[in-house]
């Protein structure tokens, strides 16, 4: 599942193209995504222009000048890819939206998005706080509000390990499996460690090292995991940089070790045994 930095990816690009774009042309060729796309959806941007994108954990939002809010949520597999040039429909574009920006030129925006565990919706915008997928999410790990304070205030209320709640939506937004892993070795903290066993300066060690990894990932394109693309069809490049996920068996650059993996909450979880205590 595209996390964080992916998200942060494509919605620094649409940026580029859909800010202040009026919207031409809104086709829906599957509908029974996660959830069904509301029927009303065509209709209802017909004519409107889109405003500046932004992120929300794994969502990405874009408001329009009508007070709506455009959700996006990538979901497995899904992708974005934008065109400045009319293209074939693939066999996984559910969703295409024409613009026209703020310079008269055409833009296709399409959703592609082969398992289709995304979705698609339009909301008021004064339903943000309120909408299924947001009401809940914890805070943004780049705000002031991730901070010792505010985790170990819920740490010491909870059993969980550390890896499962880092990647707890509901207290910090866009962390998943794979960078809960590269986070958590960067820190050196075990994964499995109970979140009530950990020090201050622990707590410090996985702030830091959160906002490092995630931030250097967004600069340089997100991973190239699965089927990840970048909305000008590039793959990202963060994969090269990894330094534990994925490397079962490969060296420890930091002990020489052999990094390990086991299964955690039913996900691959990959760690040093020596290096992370």
């Amino acid at each position: 599942m595209p996390e964080l930095p992916e998200v942060e990816t494509v919605s620094l690009a649409l940026s580029k193209v859909i800010k202040n774009a009026k919207i031409v042309k809104t086709e829906i060729f599957r509908n029974d995504l996660r959830w069904k796309i509301k029927k009303s959806l065509k209709e209802d941007l017909q004519d409107d222009f889109f405003i500046k994108p932004f992120r929300r954990g794994k969502f990405i939002l874009i408001p329009t000048i009508k007070d709506n809010i455009f959700l996006i949520h990538l979901g497995m597999s899904g992708q974005i890819k934008i065109r400045d040039s009319f293209e074939t429909l693939l066999k996984h574009d559910h969703v295409r939206i024409t613009i026209k920006s703020n310079n008269d030129k055409i833009y296709f925006i399409t959703y592609n998005d082969p398992r289709r565990f995304g979705y698609i919706d339009l909301f008021n915008k004064k339903e943000i706080d309120q909408h299924f997928l947001l009401k809940k999410l914890g805070v943004e790990p780049f705000t002031k509000e991730l901070n010792v304070n505010y985790l170990e205030t819920i740490f010491k209320k909870k059993i969980k390990c550390i890896k499962d709640t880092l990647m707890d939506q509901a207290i910090i937004a866009g962390i998943g499996n794979i960078y809960a892993s590269e986070i958590l070795y960067s820190a050196k903290i075990n994964p499995y460690r109970s979140v009530k066993t950990l020090s201050k300066e622990e707590i410090k060690s996985i702030i830091k090292a959160t906002r490092q990894i995630l931030k250097k990932s967004i600069n340089i394109g997100g991973t190239t995991l699965q089927n990840h693309l970048q909305p000008n069809g590039k793959l990202g490049y963060f994969f090269q940089k990894l330094k534990v996920y994925g490397k079962k068996n490969k060296i420890c650059k930091k002990c020489k070790c052999l990094i390990s993996v086991s299964t955690l909450s039913n996900r691959s979880t990959y760690f040093c045994n020596n290096c992370q205590i």
